[in-house]
């Protein structure tokens, strides 16, 4: 379990709640949303201490308290009505995401990028091993939206066992090597190992991602 601590500090007078987070951004570079996340370089404010420990546990992470203590939110808090919302479908999303119908599957694939944590990423992640190409592909475009906050695991995912998910980190990886937000100087030692991989079709396509991801990056120097 990944903990995000909480951090209090005072503005004006009065106690703000402060967390790591991760902005997402559209292609004008505006931000869409921002994530509590351990890794995050961007912070999202809270008024109570209650509103930053329900944010970090929507996005499927543990916290550390001002005082240093770590917590694991368990304990059902009473939630708005929007956030029923939020659950029932969310419950929905995922009894549709394993569907014999490819087309209700591919659906629910969709509106799960709505909900971005920890447990939606590792279905997402799941989704990418499948062999029915048009749940592979929407899977592969979801994750791509969320760049930077999933940017380890595609490189995880380069020793998969299954060679269809690794096939598919590599089409995560052309994808996002003209993104800003992404670390692509991180892509190149696993690529580089991934170029000798046991299976050629891997091989071809972790060259030609590795020539891609090269030529970024010496644009980004």
């Amino acid at each position: 379990m990944q903990y995000i601590p909480i951090k209090e500090e005072t503005e004006n007078g009065e106690k703000i709640y402060i967390v790591n987070a991760i902005s997402l951004k559209n292609k004008s570079k505006s931000i869409v949303q921002q994530i509590p996340h351990p890794q995050g370089t961007d912070i999202l404010m809270y008024k109570t201490l209650q509103e930053a420990k329900e944010a970090i546990a929507r996005a499927g992470f543990a916290y550390v308290l001002p005082d240093g203590k770590k917590e694991i939110m368990t304990k059902k808090t009473p939630l708005k009505k929007s956030d029923d919302y939020e659950n029932i479908i969310l419950n929905l999303i995922k009894d549709k995401i394993n569907s014999t119908n490819s087309n209700v599957c591919q659906a629910a694939i969709s509106v799960l990028g709505e909900f971005p944590s920890e447990e939606t990423f590792s279905i997402l992640f799941e989704k990418i091993g499948e062999e029915n190409d048009l749940i592979r592909k929407n899977a592969i475009s979801i994750i791509c939206r969320y760049g930077k906050i999933v940017q380890n695991r595609i490189i995880l995912a380069l020793k998969a066992d299954n060679w269809v998910t690794r096939n598919s980190a590599l089409g995560c990886i052309k994808n996002l090597c003209e993104d800003d937000n992404i670390e692509i100087e991180k892509f190149i030692t696993p690529l580089i190992e991934a170029s000798n991989d046991a299976n050629p079709i891997i091989q071809a396509n972790a060259l030609s991602t590795l020539a891609i991801v090269y030529q970024n990056y010496k644009k980004q120097k």
